[in-house]
């Protein structure tokens, strides 16, 4: 090893840190895909409480028993939906209030990336009519 291969080594060994560094801080593709199936799993929770507040509406604010498809308030979960296959939790939880609850892979970053949410620590949201 000469002299003049030492800046190259260097530069080699900083990027190869660079990297890994910044595989650690965002977790690498796992947590990425990770990530992209929680956020539809949220977006399909918004889909069910919107639905679960049409339901209402048809029914005279008066929150459902069961969520089920009627004429005004179609189902808009897609086929493939995540909530569909692995299902998801409706709760009354008084007269006006429900909750919709759904397994997370990673709750805790969820609820950072999307504070506005307001999910709790078992992955519900809780809605109003």
């Amino acid at each position: 090893m000469t002299f003049e291969s030492w800046p190259q080594i260097a530069l080699t060994v900083l990027a190869l840190g660079a990297v890994a560094a910044g595989i650690a801080t965002v977790g690498g593709p796992n947590a990425a895909r990770i990530e992209k199936r929680d956020d539809q799993r949220l977006s399909e929770m918004r889909t069910l409480v919107w639905h679960t507040q049409c339901l209402a509406r048809e029914n005279g604010n008066t929150l459902p028993d069961r969520l089920t498809e009627t004429d005004t308030c179609p189902d808009k979960l897609a086929e493939d939906a995540l909530l569909r296959t692995e299902g998801y939790r409706y709760l009354k939880v008084d007269e006006a209030s429900f909750k919709i609850c759904a397994d997370f892979e990673d709750i805790e970053s969820l609820q950072k990336r999307r504070p506005a949410e307001a999910l709790d620590g078992s992955g519900c949201r809780t809605a109003n009519l």
